[in-house]
């Protein structure tokens, strides 16, 4: 039998493989829109179902009728507490400060801490804190200042069993500082829905934490060949751990440890319907490990990492803007 070449299993852009440090991400990517709103929205996986379409990619399908898997994903409102002021710099981006409207229920929700009994209180910077700081810029440096906005998941809607609420920060999309902050005025201390944001037939990129797995073998976390028996006498064992020179383990060779709840993004997710009834998305007995879907939802062809009830993160896609209605024939 002829020698077998195969690339090499587990790809080394993903070092350390270790488990991720929290459910909500940090993203410090988003696409430049010149519409003025949110780029991005906080979801909850429900599970998976089928959808039939007509097919509208240039495939071989082209026209035909599919039947194509998709994932329902519930969408809560977000409650908008803040806003967030950067700047841009040769060396990255600056955070200047943050102007929030935090009443005591929205405290409670996000679990903060009570003011000392001495009677410090700290300082809350409001709205007009952020209108004269930007005025302060002269015109030329305002080109380089963009606002994000910080809310929080109203995960109790969908019946999620969370103590606290996930905080998430959500770039501002438009070119103008001036009309981002007449957005981000009209959007604060009030809630938003996911049509305010997506549309049907749009691209998103979905960062989320993938499914844990544990510590694992070699065989199954790198998908190294398994050796015959009268090699070492053990099967699901790795050959070699390198050569002689250098005298120690270099980091490109495979072994056992972590595997799965990774923090990853998919690229370029098709929403479907993005709907708000929850009697259309819902199933007789319930989605599995989740049960039923009581707010609205999103429906995206494919799958969306992570198992039930795991936080994901819809952002919208870097990679593809366009945007097609599907045609849908029965969900």
């Amino acid at each position: 039998m002829g020698k077998v070449l195969k690339p090499r299993a587990g790809s080394l852009a993903f070092k350390p493989r270790k488990r991720s440090r929290d459910l909500t991400p940090r993203i410090s990517t988003w696409r430049s829109t010149e519409k003025v709103q949110l780029l991005g929205y906080p979801v909850y996986k429900v599970g998976m179902r089928q959808a039939g379409m007509i097919d509208d990619s240039q495939s071989a399908t082209k026209g035909m009728e599919l039947t194509v898997p998709v994932t329902i994903l519930e969408a809560p409102k977000i409650s908008v507490f803040g806003a967030r002021l950067y700047k841009k710099t040769l060396i990255g981006r600056k955070c200047i400060g943050d102007a929030l409207s935090v009443s005591s229920k929205v405290a409670s929700i996000l679990g903060m801490k009570k003011e000392k009994k001495d009677g410090e209180k700290k300082e809350t910077k409001d709205i007009k804190w952020l209108e004269e700081k930007i005025s302060s810029f002269k015109d030329d440096a305002k080109s380089d200042l963009y606002l994000s906005v910080l809310a929080y998941t109203n995960a109790s809607e969908a019946g999620l069993p969370k103590k606290t609420a996930d905080v998430v920060e959500i770039a501002v999309g438009g070119d103008e500082i001036g009309k981002q902050l007449e957005y981000v005025k009209t959007i604060l201390g009030k809630e938003v829905s996911p049509k305010e944001i997506f549309e049907e037939g749009e691209y998103v990129d979905a960062v989320a934490v993938t499914r844990g797995h544990g510590w694992q073998g070699v065989v199954r976390r790198h998908g190294i060949h398994k050796q015959r028996p009268k090699a070492t006498g053990r099967v699901r064992h790795l050959g070699t751990l390198g050569p002689w020179t250098p005298h120690y383990v270099m980091y490109t060779v495979p072994m056992a440890g972590q595997h799965g709840f990774h923090r990853r993004t998919q690229y370029n997710n098709r929403i479907l319907i993005i709907g708000e009834d929850p009697k259309k998305a819902n199933i007789p007995g319930g989605y599995p490990h989740y049960g039923d879907v009581k707010t609205s939802f999103l429906c995206v062809k494919g799958s969306v990492p992570g198992t039930q009830k795991r936080f994901v993160f819809l952002r919208k896609a870097l990679r593809n803007s366009s945007v097609q209605k599907p045609q849908l024939l029965w969900f």
